[in-house]
């Protein structure tokens, strides 16, 4: 018989239920996933929340990167300028790894012009 995982009011894992085949469904109102066979996600309870917009667990470790991410959506923006500028200001070379990391963000997301930066109220910039 299939399972379902069920979750507390933020989505995070509480328990995992057997159920029939008719209840073994993902229902964001009763708060379940259903999971699939060969799942292991009873030694996962109170570790993993699920992402509703992703379909898909994610480890609470990673929740405080997200939080910030959604809190904050220029922060990787402003980090990325941030080591620009200071490679350029110092004139030093960064580590390959991370001149790769930088290019292929630049790929996706262009540099932002003063023109384009979102400001919050209370910036003083």
């Amino acid at each position: 018989m299939p399972d379902i995982a069920k979750l507390d009011a933020d989505g995070m894992l509480l328990a995992v239920e057997t159920v029939t085949v008719d209840q073994h469904r993902t229902d964001p109102q009763a708060g379940t996933v259903a999971l699939p066979d060969g799942h292991d996600m009873r030694q996962r309870l109170k570790g993993y929340r699920w992402d509703f917009r992703r379909h898909c667990f994610l480890p609470l470790t990673t929740e405080p990167i997200d939080v910030a991410e959604r809190d904050t959506p220029d922060l990787v923006e402003a980090l990325v300028q941030a080591i620009e500028h200071l490679e350029q200001a110092l004139n030093v070379p960064l580590p390959k790894r991370s001149q790769r990391a930088l290019r292929s963000y630049r790929r996706i997301v262009p540099r932002r012009t003063d023109g384009d930066e979102i400001k919050a109220s209370g910036d003083t910039e």
